[in-house]
C-alpha cells in the first residue's frame, strides 16, 4: 500500500466503510481499528474540503516528478558505470547529470525546493539538447524528452503550491504528507493484527483478510498498473 496517494485512501476508507463494515466489525482487531481509521478518514475529508482542490494532486505531482529524475539518474549511472561506453557519451553523461539530477537525494527535497530546481533548470534543456537527444531511451525517445518531462512536473509542483500562497501551502502539503504516512502505516498494523487474530481463531471466516483489505489491493494494483504504463 506504499505507493497509494492520498486521494487513494480516501477511496480505499471510503469502499471499507460503504462496503466492508460488515467483515470489518466481524473480528476484534476490526474493532478496534474501525474507529481510529474512521477518525483518519474525517481528517482526510476535511483536509480536502479546506484545501479547494483534490489530496491527490501534489503528491500526484511529485511522485512523477522524482520517477522522472529517478529515471535520468540511474541512467546516467548506466553509462557512467558501462566500461566500452566511449568517453564523449560518458561526458556527455556527467554534464547531464550535473544540470539535471546530481545526485538522487535531491529528489527528497521539499516541493518548494524541487519547483525552484525545475525553474533553474528549464533553461538547461535548451543547453544540453544535443547531449539529451543523443541518448535513445528504452521507450522509443530520448532522454531529452525524459528531461522536459521532469522539468514540466516541477513546474507543475510550483502551480500547485502557488494557488494557496506559500506559507498556507507548506502547512496543508504538510498535513498530506502526515495523514498519507500515518494512515497507511495503520492499514499495515491493522492488517498484521487481523492475520494474527485469524491465526488464534480458525473459526474466523478465512477470507476476512480479502473481504476487508480487498479494496485497498485493487487500488494498490491499479497505482502499480499506472506506474508501469507510464514508463511505455
Amino acid at each position: 500500500m506504499r505507493n497509494l496517494t492520498l486521494s487513494d485512501v480516501r477511496a480505499g476508507l471510503l469502499d471499507l466503510f460503504h462496503h466492508r463494515d460488515e467483515a470489518l466489525n466481524t473480528t476484534q482487531t476490526g474493532k478496534l481499528y474501525g474507529p481510529i481509521l474512521a477518525a483518519k478518514r474525517k481528517a482526510i475529508e476535511h483536509l480536502e474540503d479546506a484545501g479547494g482542490r483534490p489530496v491527490g494532486d501534489l503528491t500526484e505531482a511529485d511522485a512523477h516528478h522524482d520517477g522522472l529524475g529517478a529515471a535520468i539518474w540511474h541512467y546516467t549511472e548506466a553509462v557512467l558505470s558501462h566500461p566500452f561506453v566511449p568517453e564523449e557519451r560518458r561526458a556527455a553523461a556527467r554534464r547531464i547529470r550535473e544540470a539535471f539530477i546530481r545526485d538522487l537525494g535531491v529528489l527528497s527535497d521539499s516541493y518548494a525546493e524541487e519547483a525552484a530546481a525545475a525553474k533553474q533548470n528549464r533553461p538547461k534543456l535548451a543547453e544540453l539538447e544535443a547531449d539529451l537527444r543523443a541518448a535513445p531511451t528504452p521507450d522509443g525517445k530520448t532522454l531529452y524528452d525524459w528531461a522536459s518531462a521532469f522539468v514540466d512536473h516541477g513546474d507543475k509542483l510550483a502551480q500547485l503550491l502557488s494557488t494557496r500562497g506559500q506559507a498556507t501551502g507548506f502547512e496543508y502539503f504538510r498535513q498530506q504528507t502526515v495523514l498519507r504516512v500515518t494512515t497507511i502505516g495503520l492499514l499495515g498494523r491493522f492488517r498484521a493484527a487481523l492475520r494474527d487474530e485469524l491465526v488464534e481463531h480458525p473459526d474466523l471466516p478465512r477470507d476476512l483478510d480479502e473481504r476487508i483489505f480487498g479494496g485497498f489491493d485493487e487500488l494498490t494494483q491499479k497505482r502499480a498498473e499506472a506506474k508501469e504504463n507510464a514508463r511505455k
